[in-house]
């Protein structure tokens, strides 16, 4: 079901070569909708961890979660979360520049509610962040390596967490078939009649874990996914 895109209040500055580029924008948003439209009826989810273990998770958080996942995957995250109650499903945060205005229109119609922190604002991003975990405490999905993909943690994702004394739950995905895009920096594309394996880690707390700790998290799930894939074949 479709769902929004919202924006921060922050106060921001805006360009004009923003209202240049929204019909770019909105053409860039269509193709991807189509072209993911045979992708997501098609793909078959396969939970390695317990799902019902991280819906219950969700529902019963008394403080904010950060999903954390490395952005090569953030399609085949998009898919996975197709059949999530809708009360919980992970709020995507994204910027207001254009390559993520590129995106948000067809991430928002597939399902997946989005939230637009300002670029251009006098409020630091990191500052308009942790005020939206801890007014709602929301469940988000969080890539450390945005404006990577490069496999490192940013400090700001770490900052957010700690000062909002968010949990942690670290995720990764394994697709077959899937499309991969880039040259040093990956970006993974599922296929129509992929299979997606998803395993999640245990929780760490944002209050204290270190970029070392997400990092190593994530990377031993990779691991873990890929065996299982292989297994399965």
């Amino acid at each position: 079901m479709r769902q929004s895109v919202r924006f921060s209040t922050a106060p921001y500055q805006a360009r004009w070569l923003d209202t240049v580029l929204a019909p770019v924008a909105y053409v860039s948003n269509l193709m991807m909708a189509v072209w993911l439209y045979p992708v997501w009826g098609t793909t078959r989810i396969r939970w390695g961890s317990d799902r019902a273990e991280l819906i219950r998770l969700f529902k019963e958080r008394t403080r904010p979660i950060i999903c954390l996942a490395w952005h090569a995957n953030e399609l085949l995250t998009l898919c996975s979360f197709r059949r999530f109650p809708r009360d919980i499903m992970p709020l995507g945060i994204a910027h207001d520049g254009f390559s993520s205005r590129a995106v948000q229109q067809t991430v928002a119609r597939y399902g997946c509610p989005v939230w637009v922190y300002r670029r251009r604002s006098p409020i630091p991003a990191k500052t308009q962040i942790i005020d939206l975990l801890k007014t709602e405490r929301p469940v988000v999905g969080l890539f450390p390596d945005a404006g990577g993909p490069d496999g490192q943690i940013r400090p700001g994702m770490l900052e957010a967490a700690r000062a909002a004394g968010a949990l942690l739950v670290p995720m990764a995905w394994h697709a077959r078939p899937m499309l991969v895009i880039g040259w040093r920096r990956h970006f993974y594309l599922p296929l129509p009649y992929s299979r997606i394996t998803i395993y999640y880690g245990q929780p760490l707390d944002g209050s204290n874990a270190t970029a070392d700790d997400c990092r190593q998290a994530l990377v031993n799930l990779e691991q873990r996914v890929r065996t299982a894939a292989s297994l399965a074949d």
